[in-house]
Parts: structure tokens; sequence; C-alpha cells
């Protein structure tokens, strides 16, 4: 007896059209063999317009049976190339299948499982399929009894041999279990129990196919899926468990990860798996797919393809031609940000999360028989491109495989903690330009990583995101620098699109996690302040971020006045997060640098009151428009109350100043203090006559480094503090006592030469200290100065800059003094001249003492004699200075030399005769000089015969002011200029050139001035000269720098 019937609401759905209701004479006869007449008839014409019109009535949105249904919206990035077929179910599609099931030997096929479809209740009579799982294929037949003709196997013991049929039958479908791409429950609206087969068919190359098949409970086609999942297990064995690929698909699919990724030194060869779209993702792609139909259907073939930094799922359909063609959306591999799937149960369906910066997520609902070996090649792409993320947080926020265990990949290692490996994939993921930055390791905390400026212009948001987000767990660098770059691009934007965690760092490196009420509080928080609480939270190492100048194009925040009465000023939204931090005691970043940066009244109250805990050891708030109110707020109050650890603080430049009475008592109050920084912040008081420098407080600082007071007129008890301090420190280092401290810095103090002179002699002989009198009355007793300087008494750096002497004399007694002393290694001169001469040209006096400081000095290593010129003041030394230059040809002590904005254009040929005989010098800056081609062609044939020189900057700023410097002459003098620069670039061009030839022309229309020329061919000519001009210009560049690059 057959199967129940079953009601016609819920028919059985097939792969092919039903054969039309026969009679029994025909029952023998193979399904090709019933003629048209009897397809025709007007039963088989009712029957189908019965079916179709079910079809249509059932043409409503389907709903996944899938778990995984988080909502999906559109892809991140969407290819141009697409080509789309209309999906196709074709009777030559079954009979290509009847001709490969007639080659295939079904005795050697043993049978892993069978059993009845749901019947089909449309047909007047009821009409049951069988399906059969063999070891290499799946069986579709008509009915039981053909299934038994063609595996006598499935016949009972009871069972009457009559009821197999004589004849060899042909398979309504046959799919190679090697070939199918997933198996999954059915997505339908029809209330039976079935499930899916998409499978790859070498018959409709390069597209998919889709079987489906129901059944009448749910336990059948469970226990049918098995069997097919048991088959499919044992072929992925034997095939060595590769996801195989058509070779023109794999070379599309090739090509196109390929185009999405640049050159890069981590590229290595896709992962591609075959995929079908479920859920609404298939609704998405393939909306015209017929739900439940009678047809075997085929769609375009769909993949996955896993790169370095971008996944794609490439959609590849059939051309008219016959070609594949195919269309991709791209997702970031750092974007994923959800993975939902199970482990130990055979469930081929998965859920992809992606999520771009400010956008909502975008979700892949995605079914593969290769869905294990999907999970690992993310999870190691994962772990490849965010090596120093903590694995827990891969677990717990982005993986979520039921029952995978946590898995361990092992990833190769690179400097920086992998950093740039993880910068470069979010570029790509953003779809951003590179950003500049570079390893400082001349710092107090190195390494340290620094952003540097944009080159051009800003940085947009995603850029400086990609930085901060590749910069979250490392744990390389000891301290970050954001110095000069643009944060305000990120200033107020929010990210919060997502219902989870998302990017909110909960969890550090140590695996410390914040609570449920921080979590929801950090997620309110703006972008900037959630970005640099990770930074903080997150890295270990960290312990100071600059943050100079990065606020600049924000507005000015509020007055004191109207934050009283309501109005909250703004914050800048990246110092609060590590203050929080600071002040719970979970993070080490504690040297902070605002230089720079207007701070809000809020951001000020949240300073002065982590500063009152004690737990800040660096403090930079220089140029931060803090007025006395802020300064008392934030530094007096604080330090009367306890003792604190700071070890750096710099106030210097703001509106607000500090009584003077008040500094002797803030020093007892900084015992660990190493670096104080005071320009221009101490108010001068008529009635204090004490120092502001006690010695007996200065005697107990054993830590003190640095002490800058510059902008204080220092009075007799202070300086004679200050002279005993030096004293004590010679003594000290002279019975082999070590004693901290390094730099002085007194600039515009009011200090005369006969002051420095005792400040001279109280250092004493090479003891390593940097002095800074820079600004000071020195020519006031300049004899007594010369003086010590000659018994090489001193620091072994000085500056001395922005002094205008009054008298020459006075100047070149400083310079032969210096030219004589034997301990000082730096010493800067930048802006210290002597008055311009009326008639303006150097003395020859002055030229001969200076070429003696080069020629005869033996100690020191870096000089700095640049020009200064503002527009109220000067400070450059006279026209015909550079002669002097000439001594560096026999010095072999001086490896720094900057001679910036001295005017040196006309005495190129010296220094670079200097030059090329000088065997010592490292690195020369002769920027803002006036260059022209001339000179620079000069410099750079002179530096053909250096071997030692490595820098000589030429940066893209000073080559602009080159070239105007060039049109200028140009415009000054047209002919003359035209024919020596057309003459030059013919003489450089290779003969018969084109530039050579237009050079030639230029320079004889340039010889015949009365020649006639129009107006027209004279700007041509013009520009001709122009462009000529400008590749001289390049190649000289080029040459100097090729000459560089091969002496380091």
């Amino acid at each position: 007896s057959g199967p129940a019937t079953r009601a016609p609401s819920s028919p059985a759905s097939v792969d092919s059209h039903h054969r039309a209701f026969s009679f029994s004479s025909i029952r023998s006869r193979p399904w090709g063999s019933v003629s048209n007449a009897e397809r025709n008839s007007p039963l088989d014409r009712a029957n189908s317009l019965r079916a179709k019109a079910r079809r249509l009535s059932l043409q409503r949105p389907s709903s996944s049976s899938s778990r995984l249904d988080p909502p999906t919206r559109r892809g991140s990035t969407i290819s141009d190339d697409r080509g789309r077929v209309s999906l196709a179910t074709s009777r030559s599609l079954n009979s290509a299948h009847a001709s490969l099931a007639s080659s295939i030997d079904w005795d050697a096929q043993p049978v892993e499982g069978s059993g009845p479809l749901e019947p089909d209740t449309v047909l007047l009579k009821t009409k049951t399929a069988y399906l059969v799982v063999t070891r290499d294929y799946l069986v579709k037949m008509k009915s039981r009894a053909d299934a038994l003709a063609l595996f006598p196997a499935l016949a009972t013991e009871g069972e009457s041999p009559a009821t197999i049929s004589p004849h060899q039958p042909e398979p309504l479908v046959v799919i190679p279990i090697s070939a199918i791409v997933s198996v999954l429950p059915a997505e339908s609206t029809r209330p039976s129990f079935g499930f899916e087969v998409w499978w790859r068919s070498p018959l409709c190359t390069p597209l998919f196919c889709r079987s489906d098949f129901f059944f009448g409970t749910l336990a059948d086609r469970n226990a049918h899926m098995q069997h097919i999942i048991r088959a499919m297990r044992a072929s992925h064995h034997d095939g060595g468990g590769a996801a195989g690929h058509p070779q023109d698909i794999e070379v599309l699919l090739s090509r196109i990860h390929d185009e999405a990724e640049e050159p890069n030194p981590h590229r290595r060869k896709p992962d591609i798996f075959p995929v079908v779209p479920r859920g609404s993702t298939r609704k998405q792609y393939m909306a015209k797919l017929e739900d439940a139909t009678k047809k075997l259907q085929e769609s375009p073939a769909f993949y996955l393809v896993i790169g370095t930094y971008l996944c794609h799922l490439v959609e590849v359909a059939r051309s008219k031609g016959g070609e594949p063609v195919c269309r991709h959306r791209s997702y970031g591999l750092v974007t994923l940000e959800r993975f939902n799937a199970e482990w130990t149960v055979h469930e081929e369906r998965f859920n992809i999360t992606f999520r771009d910066p400010f956008k909502p997520p975008v979700t892949l609902e995605l079914a593969s028989r290769y869905y294990r070996q999907i999970v690992r090649a993310f999870g190691m792409a994962d772990r490849f491109l965010k090596p120093a993320w903590p694995q827990l947080w891969q677990t717990m926020e982005i993986f979520l495989v039921s029952g995978l265990n946590e898995p361990q990949y092992l990833v190769p290692k690179e400097d920086f903690g992998c950093f740039k490996r993880t910068l470069d994939a979010y570029l790509a993921a953003y779809r951003c330009e590179a950003v500049d930055w570079e390893i400082n390791w001349k710092t107090r905390f190195a390494p340290e990583f620094r952003l540097l400026p944009s080159k051009r212009g800003k940085y947009a948001p995603l850029q400086i995101l990609a930085v901060l987000r590749a910069l979250r767990y490392n744990d390389y660098f000891n301290s970050l620098s954001f110095r000069d770059v643009d944060l305000s691009v990120l200033h107020g934007l929010e990210d919060n699109n997502t219902p989870g965690n998302g990017n909110v760092a909960y969890l550090n490196r140590a695996c410390v996690a914040l609570g449920p009420g921080e979590i929801e509080m950090l997620k309110a928080r703006p972008l900037l302040h959630q970005e640099f609480h990770a930074l903080a939270f997150c890295a270990q190492t960290i312990r100071q971020i600059d943050f100079r100048n990065c606020c600049k194009s924000l507005p000015s925040p509020p007055s004191r006045l109207s934050s009283q009465h309501g109005t909250r000023p703004p914050s800048l939204q990246f110092l609060a997060p590590i203050l929080n931090l600071l002040k719970s005691g979970i993070t080490k970043c504690n040297w902070l640098i605002l230089s720079g940066n207007v701070l809000p009244q809020a951001d000020i109250d949240d300073l002065a009151e982590t500063i009152k805990m004690g737990v800040i050891e660096g403090l930079d708030v220089s140029n931060c428009g803090l007025d006395d109110a802020n300064l008392r707020d934030m530094i007096l109050l604080p330090l009367s109350e306890r003792r604190l650890r700071l070890h750096a603080l710099s106030i210097s430049g703001n509106p607000g100043r500090l009584p003077a009475h008040v500094l002797p008592g803030l020093l007892q109050c900084l015992p660990e203090i190493r670096e104080l920084h005071l320009t221009d912040s101490i108010r001068a008081e008529s009635s204090f006559v004490g120092s502001v420098l006690p010695f007996a407080t200065l005697e107990l600082m054993e830590r003190l480094v640095e002490v800058d007071i510059s902008g204080y007129k220092i009075g007799d008890a202070t300086f004679k503090d200050i002279e005993r301090f030096l004293h004590y420190r010679s003594c000290r280092l002279a019975h082999a006592q070590p004693l901290r401290f390094r730099k002085l810095v007194l600039n515009n103090c009011g200090i005369t030469g006969t002051q420095a002179a005792r400040l001279f002699h109280a250092i004493g002989e090479n003891y390593g200290l940097h002095l800074c009198l820079s600004g000071n009355p020195i020519e006031d007793g300049i004899s007594d100065l010369a003086a010590a300087i000659r018994q090489s008494h001193g620091p072994a750096g000085l500056h001395l800059e922005l002094i205008e002497f009054r008298e020459e004399a006075n100047y070149l007694s400083l310079i032969r003094a210096l030219t004589e002393t034997r301990h000082l290694s730096f010493l800067s001169l930048a802006g210290t001249a002597p008055s311009p001469p009326p008639h303006g040209a150097c003395s020859d006096e002055l030229v001969a003492t200076l070429h003696d400081l080069f020629a005869r000095n033996a100690s020191i290593r870096y000089l700095d004699l640049s020009g200064f010129s503002g527009r109220l003041d000067d400070g450059q030394l006279a026209r015909g200075f550079g002669r002097a230059l000439a001594g560096l040809a026999g010095n072999t002590t001086l490896t720094h030399l900057r001679v910036r904005s001295q005017r040196l254009h006309g005495d190129a040929g010296a220094l670079g005769r200097a030059l090329a005989a000088n065997a010592a010098l490292l690195a020369l800056d002769c920027r803002d000089n006036g260059l022209n081609l001339t000179s620079l062609r000069f410099l750079a044939a002179s530096l053909r015969q250096n071997r030692s020189l490595l820098a000589c900057p030429f940066p893209p700023p000073e080559r602009d002011a080159v070239w105007r410097t060039v049109l200028r002459g140009l415009q000054r003098t047209p002919s003359s200029s035209s024919s020596s620069s057309s003459a030059a670039a013919a003489l450089s061009a290779p003969p018969g050139s084109v530039s050579a030839t237009a050079a030639a022309t230029a320079a004889a229309a340039a010889a015949d001035p009365a020649a006639p020329l129009d107006r027209g061919r004279r700007d041509t000519l013009r520009r001709e000269e122009e462009r000529l001009l400008r590749e001289e210009l390049e190649r000289q560049f080029a040459a100097i720098e090729a000459r560089l690059a091969e002496n380091r």
C-alpha cells in the first residue's frame, strides 16, 4: 500500500515536472517516450494551471528556519561588474541529468539511506517520489518501484518481485555528493518538513543548482539529512578536505582579490569557499528565486573569498555569451563584529556581521558544507591582523561559535608589536589613504609612536580612527604622540549604531573587565572619549601621551563667568577618559602633555581633582589659556593639601601668573620634581625681596634635572642662590658624587655679561651642564664673560640666542673666546649678531674671526649660526658672511651645522668648496637662504666630492621657495634669464631630445629680441622656459638626494 495521502493544502515539492496522469497501458514507458499529445492533454493543462495558481498564492516573504536572524543591510562595497542571468528551469537540464545517470554504474554504489518524499496531492492520483542516498550520489526517483529497479538491495524480505519494474528507470535528479555546496533546512512558506540541497553541477557551469526535498515528518527529514551528511563527510575526507573550484572560476575570484588589495608584504593566497545565501541575504541577492518550486532551479553561484585585509562575497552568473561574470561586495576583516555558528552539531548555517564606523551593521546569512573551515579562516585572519588583542575578546565578542573550544592560532610576529600589519588592515577596511608615522627613540619613554601631521592637510576622521584602533592593545610602545595632528575632526562624533558592545573597550590586555554600569556609561560617550579610553585602558605599557596642539581648530571655550551661569563649556573629550582611569588606578598613563590646547573649564576642574589625588606624575599645561584662578585651583590648592609625586610640571606661556612669594613653598611641596618649567609664569612683587629658588630647597632636590624660570627678572638673592647651587653641583661632581641636574634656563632674566661670567666660574670645567642665556644683555660686561670662556669654565652646551650687540668689537670678543674654548660641545648663536653696518656688508675682520671659529675650534660639534628675520626685528649677519664658511674645509670636529636665514645665495661657492674638502660634517641645514638655480647647481656639484654628509634637507616648502626665487629672476631679466636657463637645460639634456631641441629654440628666440613674436608665441615660449627651469631644478635636487643616499 502507498503512503497516506496528505491534504491539498500541503502539496509535495519536487524538482522537475511531474508526469501527467496516465493509464496503466503506458506505465512501462519511460518519461521521455510520452508523446507531445499526451503531455498537452486537457487534464495536464488543468493540473498546470492549478499548480501555477497555488504558486502565485504563496508568493509572500519567506521565513527562515534558522535561529540566527539578526537584521541585515546592504554591503560595504559593491563592484560594478554585474551580469545577472535569470533563474532557469528547463527540460534540457533534466535530460542532461538523465544522460549523467546513464553513465554511472549504480551497482557499485552502496546505499546509505532511502525513503519516500512527501506525496504530491495536486494530481488526481497520488504519486510518491523516492529519495536514495548512496556513497557518491543523491538520487531522486519517480517512485519506490523505480528505486527498487535501480537499487535492488532496497527490496525487503516480504516485498514481491513483481513490484519491481523490469526496465532500467531514469532518475529524476542525480546530485554528486562531492559537488554539494550546502544542505540546509528548507526556507519555505509551506508547513512541510524539508531541506534544500545546493550543488555545483558540471552541466550548468558556472551556476549553482538547487533542489527541495520535503518529507511527511520531521524525523524522516532529519534522518535523510544525516544520511547525506555522513556521505558528505566521507567525500570530504577522501578529497582531502579542500574546497575545489573550476579553474576559470578560481582565476576570476583571485583577480577580484588582487584588484581589491594593494601589494603588501603580508599578502597571501586567498581562501575561497562556495556558500549559499539564505534568509534576508537570499532575498537581497535572489529576489526572483521561487519558493518551494516543483522545478530544479539554476541560480548564480556564490563564493566567500577571504583575503589578507578584506573578504568578498562574490556572485558569479552567466552572461548571454555563456562566460562567467560577477559582482562582489567587500568587507574589511577588522570590521568583523560578530560570527554566529554551531560547531559540534552539523549546522551549516552561519551569520557574519560587519560594521563600518558610523554605519549600521551588515549581516550576511550564509550556509556552506565548509562552515568549519570558514570559521577557522576567519579566526586565523582575525588573529593575524590583531595579534595584540586578547584572545578572550575574540571568543567573547566576535566568534560566538557554540561548542568550539578556545582555538589556538599561531601567527607570525613582526616589529613594533605587529602595529603596521594592524594599521594597514584598518586603513584597507576603512578605505583610507596611508598616514605618516614614525618611531621615536629620543624621548622620555621610548619607544614612542608618533603620528606625523598630514602632508595633504588634515587627516580624515577614518584615518585617525584607524590609527587609534590599530594602537589598541599594542604593548610595544611606551608613549604615544599626536603632536600637531588635528584630533578635532573626531570631536563630537558618535558611533552607537550597534546593539552590542561593538568597539567599546571593556576588557584590557590583562583581562580586567569593566562592570556593566561602566560599560553602559562608556557606550553613551562620544567617539573620541571611547577611543582614548581604549588606548589608556587596554594597553598596559603606555606611560605618556603627547597632545600638543591637537585641538587648535576647536572654538574657544566659554569663560568662567558663562559656565557659572549654567552654560556648560565643551570638553576636549580625549582628556576625561584618561583622568577617569587614573582616578580609578587602572592605567599607567600618568604623563600628559596638553600644551597648546585651550582647556575648557570642565577639563580644568577634572584635572585639578585628579592632581589632588596625586596620581599624575608629569603634566604640561603650557600655553593652555590658564588664568590666575585656574593656576590657583590646579596647582596651588592641591599642593597646599599634600605633597605630590609630580616629576615634571610645565605651566609656561599662560596668561595667569604665580606670585613670586609662593614659589619657594611650591618647591618644598614637590620633593620628587625633575623638570620644572615656569617660563613667563612668575609675577614679580615689589614687596618680595627673597629668592624664588632658595639654595636650601635646591640642595634637597636630589632628582632635579631641569629648571626654567625664563622671563623673570631675577634679583640679587635669587642670583646668589643659583650661583651657590651651581658651585655646589661642581663640587659634588668633582668628588665623584652624582647629581642629576643638567639644564638651567634663564632666558630674558636680565643677566649681564659679568653675572654670566660668575655663573661660568661656578659651573667649573666640563661637567655636562646646558646653560640658556638667550635674550640677556651680556654685552654689558662682555670682557668678563670672554675671560671665563677662555679659561674653559662654563657649560658643555650654551644658548646665546636673539642678542643684538651694539658694538661689533664686543661680538668679535665673544667669538674669539669661543674659538679657544676646549670643552664646549654645543653652541647656539641663532639670531645673535652685531648691529647691521651702514654699508650693509660684513667687515673683513668679522669674516676672518668667524673663519677662525670654523677652522681652529676643536670642541664644538653642534653649531647653530642661523639668522632671524622678523617684521619688527632682525638678527642676521651682514651680507658676505658666507665667505667665513671656507674655514669648514679643514674642520675635523664639527658634525652638525645649521645656517638658516643668512642670505648665503651669493656665497654658495665658498660653502660648496668647503663641503667638497670637508670630511667630518654629517648634517647641514641651509634652508631659507634665497638659493637660486645657479647656487643649487654649484652645491650639487660640490657634494659629488663629499663622502661624509648624510643629511641636507630640502623639504617641499624649501623647494617651492627656491622655485619662486628662480621665477623672480626670470621676471626681472626675461631675455638673459631665458637664454641662460635654456642653455643650461640644453646642456643638461641628452642631445637630440625634445628638451634639448626646445631649449635650443628658446635660446635662439631669446638671442634675437628684435625678432617679431606675437603674444601667443611669446607666452608659449615663456611657459617652455619655466618648464625647462623646473626640470633642471628637480634634477639638481635629485642629484643632491642621490649623493646623500650614497653616503649613507
